[in-house]
């Protein structure tokens, strides 16, 4: 197969026909302990990823949640297809609530081995996994497929603050310090699918776990689900979750990205294999893992990583709006007063404009009393992007134009969940503004983001890391646009691919 060849995957969830799918009770589910429990149709495609172990006498297995043992039971049956018929697991699990029902389907599961000529033994530990942390004394698993709970927790208070920190630098979310406990258990060429948050894949806060796992595993694969609210049906989970999958080996030249709206059509996903050095950013210490949603996505991507710049290297800056609510309260008002100036929110961020008259109910007045200085910015010209967004929405990337001649005071108030972007050492003028927001107002734009970031929060550390087209070409851009009134989608994405030569997406 070509790289970026296109190709279905025909996915058989039986792994060994014969058996049946254990019952498991509907209730599996602890939001207490951070834990959505997998459907038997989504772990039989995670252990369909397995490759075969080769030439073993006992496949041992990693289980580091097991709740009621879903996990296990694909990953032992895949074995058992795949020609291995001893296979050992060791499940932690720490809700003693399931233990019983996680002790009789292993002991289906032993049962199961027996008819099929095999040989099953497992051994279940009520022990929490990352304070016990396996790896400081058995390295020798061949296998872990987890779906482990995440939740942020406490750095200072927390008992896993620093639990893992001879892994990686950094507190960033507890499912994280699995997957760095699991990889250190397994042996060379062990294999570990993992179903968890995209969140890692980018951002300030995983960065320290994002070089230790490309430092010790190699990404095979990542199946991402574009819709965000299906995989764990009636659970309330809006978290953006990828199933990926590692080997400890150096990292391979080629990764496969796979994409399916939810755990319904698997057996439809669209698969396309990149070079790895697309997908992983290795020109940064950041390590950010790209994921295209599908072919088109994937051209997309190649083509905004050709541009010539960075961000930065562009002489633009980005900052987070400096006022936080909560912390500045006796500054706000929703009335006006002479020693007043209007506080930009995210309702007031459109498409190429601000717009804010003090009439609407959310529109407030920020105090220029003592101590303001640290809050507000001098009144000028900005790219605003606003910083939050719904997965679903049908953008990710809004930026508005701020143009100083809408207000006559000498400076402004921007809240803390809005970015605002200008050119360092000099005043941004009003056509680079509006070729800037013009970009990222487009679908090429936001598809590309996207790709990069599967939060529905901006954050100025990923457009720091955006690839951009010269400025030169920003700013004939941005003569187009100020040449027309018309800011239809269709109208600004003609002038940003005309502008950048780029024919149809």
């Amino acid at each position: 197969m070509e790289l970026g060849e296109e190709v279905n995957i025909v996915l058989n969830t039986n792994s060994v026909e014969q058996l049946s799918l254990f019952d498991f009770k509907s209730k599996s589910q602890s939001k207490e302990l951070g834990q959505f429990f997998t459907e038997p149709t989504t772990a039989n495609y995670m252990a369909s990823m397995l490759h075969a172990i080769g030439n073993v006498e006992l496949v041992k297995i990693l289980d580091a949640g097991a709740g009621e043992g879903i996990l296990t039971i694909s990953a032992a049956r895949r074995c058992l297809k795949l020609g291995n018929r001893r296979v050992h697991a060791v499940l932690f699990e720490l809700d003693t609530g399931i233990l019983s029902a996680l002790e009789k389907n292993m002991d289906r599961l032993v049962k199961t081995f027996i008819s099929n000529g095999g040989k099953f033994s497992y051994e279940i530990l009520n022990e929490n996994f990352i304070l016990s942390r396996p790896d400081k004394h058995e390295r020798n698993f061949h296998i872990s497929i987890i779906n482990p709970p995440y939740f942020k927790y406490n750095s200072k208070s927390s008992v896993y603050s620093g639990a893992t920190a001879d892994l990686f630098k950094g507190n960033p979310n507890i499912y994280a310090s699995f997957m760095a406990v699991v990889s250190s258990c397994l042996v060379s060429g062990g294999q570990m699918v993992a179903i968890v948050p995209r969140s890692f894949t980018n951002g300030l806060y995983f960065k320290g776990f994002r070089n230790y796992l490309q430092s010790n595993m190699s990404i095979e694969r990542v199946h991402i689900f574009r819709s965000r609210n299906r995989l764990f049906k009636n659970r309330g989970v809006l978290q953006e979750n990828i199933i990926c999958k590692f080997v400890k080996c150096e990292q391979q030249p080629t990764i496969e990205i796979c994409s399916s709206a939810c755990s319904n059509d698997l057996a439809e996903a669209e698969v396309v294999r990149y070079p790895q050095k697309l997908i992983i950013d290795g020109d940064d210490l950041h390590n950010i893992v790209r994921i295209p949603e599908s072919a088109a996505d994937g051209h997309i991507l190649r083509l905004v990583e050709d541009w010539p710049s960075r961000f930065e290297e562009s002489n633009y800056y980005i900052s987070t709006g400096p006022v936080v609510e909560f912390r500045t309260r006796e500054f706000i008002t929703a009335k006006v007063r002479k020693d007043s100036i209007p506080l930009l929110r995210m309702h007031n961020v459109k498409a190429f404009r601000i717009e804010w008259t003090g009439k609407h109910w959310k529109d407030v007045w920020f105090i220029l009393k003592e101590g303001h200085e640290k809050h507000t910015c001098s009144n000028k010209v900005y790219v605003i992007l606003k910083r939050f967004s719904s997965k679903d929405e049908k953008r990710r990337l809004v930026a508005g134009i701020y143009d100083p001649k809408q207000f006559k005071d000498h400076l402004i108030g921007l809240e803390n969940h809005l970015n605002y972007i200008g050119v360092k050492g000099e005043d941004m003028d009003l056509v680079e503004a509006f070729g800037l927001a013009a970009l990222f107002n487009s679908t090429l734009m936001d598809r590309y983001f996207r790709s990069i970031s599967g939060n529905t929060q901006v954050n100025a550390t990923e457009i720091r890391l955006l690839k951009l087209p010269t400025r030169d070409q920003i700013i004939s851009i941005g003569k187009e646009m100020q040449g027309t009134n018309v800011y239809e989608q269709s109208t600004v994405d003609k002038i940003v691919q005309s502008a950048l030569n780029i024919r149809d997406l």
